[in-house]
């Protein structure tokens, strides 16, 4: 076969055009550290690494929505730590107020002194983030959650759900509270019972909840009330009002001391007793209400009892007033409490979350480090062997150039 000059020429500059190619191809690799550099070097690699840069970019996400919870929820839990701070410090004001050295005059410094620990309470439960967003709104997070009316009452307006964001591929988690649950819907009494006195009561009988989790029915009512006979105090407990004469089994004309504790069987189906301490000396027909529990905010118990403070004076009837607003603010503490325990939980669930996308983002990036990322070792080796290819089609090329038919006359 023989080969024309030109052909010869041809192939040699295709040879060196082919060398200077791989060549250049490996030295943009070398200078990238990447393995691919089109898609259509490998479609098949580079489809895929697109694939992982996306499942990368979303758990990315997922650590960055994980990050925001914590600062939120962190937030959160230090508003309520200052709220449950100030909860104590009304506390001690109340038990202060109940002390029998105290006066119409230094009850009203308390009750001062309580309607600034209100607004205090009020303004920590309007806490937001420092993006104009509340904590506590629920989901309405760009709604004043609180206000308070000329008449001292504390009003709601945010609602009662909550904001979730996804910090993994089927987890979310809350970022938001609401305010309703943490101050608005406070079981009052003992959390399963509360207990009043009847306002027509003309003795000094002081009635205090007790620490029995007995539950009532929403419909079941006691009521305890004092019959004096022949110098003998007596209590009979009624089931429902005593106009209708359902006096309790073993509670009727019961003798009366003061400091007794009286166990009262109730209707629920774990047929608990539920338990009221009595003190004092309750008058004839003075009367004493137990029922069940009801939703109260935290605000209405506060107000409740500087109200008290400010118009009650002394008695029995401020006396009890004091005790019903220390089983209601023990239940608005405890309460607190719980909701700090659910941000825990959430932020221990934020660090469990954040751990497992770690993770994957570990694999992900080494899956897609072996497509992409370029082995330097072989990649230098190669880029020489191109090199001495390239020289070699070069001198070979040279040659062939100087060959002439004169040479052999």
């Amino acid at each position: 076969m023989r080969l024309s000059t030109s052909q010869l020429a041809l192939q040699g500059v295709n040879n060196i055009l082919s060398q200077q190619s791989s060549l250049s191809k490996t030295q943009a690799q070398l200078a990238s550290g990447k393995e691919i550099l089109n898609p259509s070097d490998d479609p098949a690699g580079a489809s895929r690494i697109l694939e992982l840069d996306k499942a990368i970019n979303t758990v990315e996400r997922y650590n960055r929505n994980a990050d925001q919870a914590e600062t939120r929820l962190g937030l959160s839990e230090n508003v309520l730590s200052e709220f449950g701070n100030t909860l104590q410090r009304v506390r001690e004001l109340s038990v202060q107020a109940a002390n029998g050295s105290q006066d119409r005059e230094t009850r009203a410094y308390i009750a001062s002194e309580l309607r600034e620990a209100q607004d205090q309470l009020v303004q920590l439960a309007n806490t937001d983030d420092g993006n104009g967003e509340y904590l506590f709104a629920g989901s309405e997070t760009r709604t004043q959650p609180f206000t308070k009316t000329a008449g001292g009452k504390v009003e709601y307006n945010g609602d009662q759900g909550q904001r979730e964001v996804r910090i993994g591929p089927s987890r979310t988690i809350a970022v938001d509270n609401s305010g309703f649950d943490a101050f608005m819907k406070i079981p009052n009494g003992n959390g399963q019972y509360q207990v009043s006195e009847d306002s027509e009561n003309a003795g000094s009988g002081i009635i205090t909840v007790g620490d029995t989790p007995a539950r009532l029915n929403p419909d079941e009512r006691f009521v305890v009330e004092f019959s004096e006979d022949g110098g003998e105090l007596t209590y009979t407990v009624y089931a429902g009002d005593p106009s209708e004469e359902n006096p309790v089994d073993g509670l009727e004309q019961e003798p009366y001391e003061p400091g007794m504790t009286i166990s009262i069987p109730t209707g629920n189906d774990n047929a608990q007793e539920l338990q009221v301490k009595m003190d004092g000396n309750p008058a004839d027909r003075d009367s004493f209400n137990v029922e069940a529990a009801q939703p109260q905010s935290i605000f209405k118990s506060v107000d409740d009892l500087i109200k008290t403070l400010e118009n009650d004076g002394d008695g029995p009837a401020m006396n009890n007033a004091i005790n019903r607003f220390l089983a209601d603010i023990d239940q608005g503490m405890e309460n607190v409490v719980r909701v700090r325990s659910e941000l825990g939980a959430r932020m221990n669930a934020l660090d469990s979350s954040r751990d497992a996308n770690e993770g994957a983002l570990l694999d992900l990036k080494s899956a897609k480090s072996k497509l992409e990322d370029l082995d330097y070792a072989e990649a230098s080796g190669r880029f020489n062997q191109e090199l001495v290819g390239l020289q070699a089609a070069q001198q070979t090329y040279t040659r062939l150039q100087g060959l002439s038919l004169f040479d052999f006359i």
